[in-house]
């Protein structure tokens, strides 16, 4: 164990050796990388590489769909027009219907109504990671569970009969085919896009990916899940990229988006990190 002086908080070297503490690592900038637009997670494309698909009676949380992370995709056909209730979802949801952005639910809100007419309603749900600490979690396991986590009513009367689409996302690995669509095209909730390194990427320095102009999201860089971002809300703008994550193929980053209907067309992987951006609460 490290046995440190109370006075100054110094590791004491009469009980430890004493490591020198390693220098910086050398940090890389490779410059504007544009941005492809691909399709959505939405398409049965990103789906069936990335994806699985099973039903619920009652919508069930993604712990309880065997999904720990990423999106859930609660899929309905409404036969009538009526009042649509959603209980509570974990952590913000995106209501669809015939694939049209109708309303953004956060994790804070609940019992949140809505009138519908007839079509395809969509609740994509997305979870922002978990915690293990506080009462709230401990006194209710269900406090602690992702997606849609209370009754979804019609009209006063319980909606059953879910197809719901398990998506972890926990690396882009899966995905291998290639698709690209028009950015030209009204922007949804979990837009998939993906740009090219046009240098060789260098596995011995880092670099960091600014998201400035981007919404929230999550970036990977040769499939790696760098992280969530969320660059309106801020004050963090860059994400870490260590250069083992390089590989040795063409680097190529992808860029899941959630939010943001006009996203920028290039992120830019730069040498130096960016953690004091503005902060906008009202994101959140």
């Amino acid at each position: 164990a490290v046995v440190s002086t109370q006075s100054t908080g110094e590791v004491n070297s009469k009980y430890v050796p004493v490591a020198d503490v390693p220098k910086n690592s050398t940090k890389k900038s490779y410059g504007r990388v544009d941005m492809k637009y691909w399709g959505s997670i939405l398409n049965e494309s990103f789906i069936s590489q990335c994806g699985s698909k099973t039903k619920n009676v009652h919508p069930l949380s993604l712990e309880e769909n065997k999904q720990t992370n990423g999106v859930a995709v609660y899929s309905k056909d409404i036969e009538k027009s009526g009042t649509l209730m959603v209980g509570k979802v974990r952590d913000r949801a995106y209501l669809l219907l015939d694939r049209k952005l109708i309303l953004t639910i956060k994790g804070k809100d609940s019992n949140v109504s809505i009138g519908l007419t007839p079509g395809r309603l969509e609740i994509i749900v997305l979870s922002d990671g978990h915690i293990n600490t506080g009462h709230v979690h401990m006194d209710d396991p269900r406090n602690y569970m992702k997606g849609i986590t209370e009754p979804v009513l019609y009209d006063s009367e319980p909606l059953l009969n879910w197809d719901v689409t398990l998506l972890p996302l926990d690396d882009m690995s899966c995905l291998q085919k290639t698709e690209q669509g028009s950015r030209d095209q009204p922007f949804l909730p979990g837009s998939v896009y993906i740009g090219q390194l046009a240098k060789t990427c260098d596995s011995t320095t880092d670099t960091f990916l600014d998201t400035t102009g981007w919404g929230k999201g999550v970036t990977y860089f040769q499939t790696i899940n760098l992280g969530r971002h969320w660059p309106l809300a801020g004050p963090q703008l860059t994400l870490y990229a260590p250069g083992p994550f390089c590989g040795e193929s063409d680097s190529k980053i992808t860029v899941h988006m959630v939010e943001f209907e006009k996203p920028a067309d290039h992120v830019t992987l730069t040498d130096e990190s960016n953690l004091r951006g503005p902060i906008d609460p009202s994101q959140l």
